[in-house]
């Protein structure tokens, strides 16, 4: 099995090749300034000639859905379903917050994995084993208000409020705050082994807020 994953929701995207037992194969991250559509799809096509991968042998293909960055969200989007009408591969997304949780899967008890939502708000959820997550658009102070003796928190915000954290709130290492290309595909896999596959006509992002355009126009 061939897995294409695919991760645009920061500003840091990346790309990854997956096998059948979830493994990666190889992984390419692209730098800030890299982060367009001229840029993901010659990465796709270096990642795939380096795993000796024809396109059109693709299987499967994964990628972030949601919450993000708008614009790094449609490009990712739109490149995986350009990807499966081209190959007739199968489309799975995958939440981005999820992805987050999936880096620090071996935390015991609440974890929190946060984005910026701007306007002083966050994305953010909170995961428990094997209980389903809810997604909050949340102001900061409202958030550490909601935070517990013990819980563990991760996400890119933390750059700026970590400082505001109680003590008590464990601050997972900083190399893991931002989603990867390999648990999209990862997760993406799990879910596709589970037959919750999107048809490309259906996968859209998820934005879980209104742009500041539409906001203003009160759409």
């Amino acid at each position: 099995m061939r897995i294409l994953a695919i991760e645009t929701s920061q500003r840091q995207a990346s790309v990854s090749a997956l096998d059948a037992q979830g493994s990666v194969l190889h992984s390419l991250t692209l730098s800030p300034e890299q982060r367009t559509a001229q840029a993901l799809h010659p990465a796709i096509r270096e990642l795939l000639a380096t795993c000796g991968w024809q396109p059109d042998k693709l299987d499967l293909i994964c990628a972030s859905t949601g919450p993000g960055s708008f614009t790094g969200l449609r490009m990712g989007v739109t490149t995986a379903k350009t990807f499966a009408y081209a190959t007739g591969a199968k489309l799975v997304g995958v939440h981005t917050l999820a992805a987050m949780a999936s880096r620090n899967k071996a935390t015991s008890g609440r974890l929190w994995t946060i984005l910026d939502a701007q306007r002083s708000e966050l994305f953010a959820a909170c995961f428990i084993k094997n209980q389903p997550f809810e997604t909050q658009v949340i102001s900061i102070d409202h958030w550490l208000d909601l935070l517990k003796p013990g819980d563990t928190v991760s996400g890119p915000p933390l750059k700026k409020i970590s400082a505001r954290m109680p003590p008590d709130v464990h601050i997972t290492p900083a190399e893991s705050w931002s989603p990867r290309s390999e648990e999209v595909g990862q997760l993406g896999l799990a879910a596709f082994l589970q037959g919750k596959v999107t048809e490309p006509v259906q996968f859209i992002p998820k934005y879980f807020r209104r742009s500041a355009a539409e906001e203003k126009a009160g759409i």
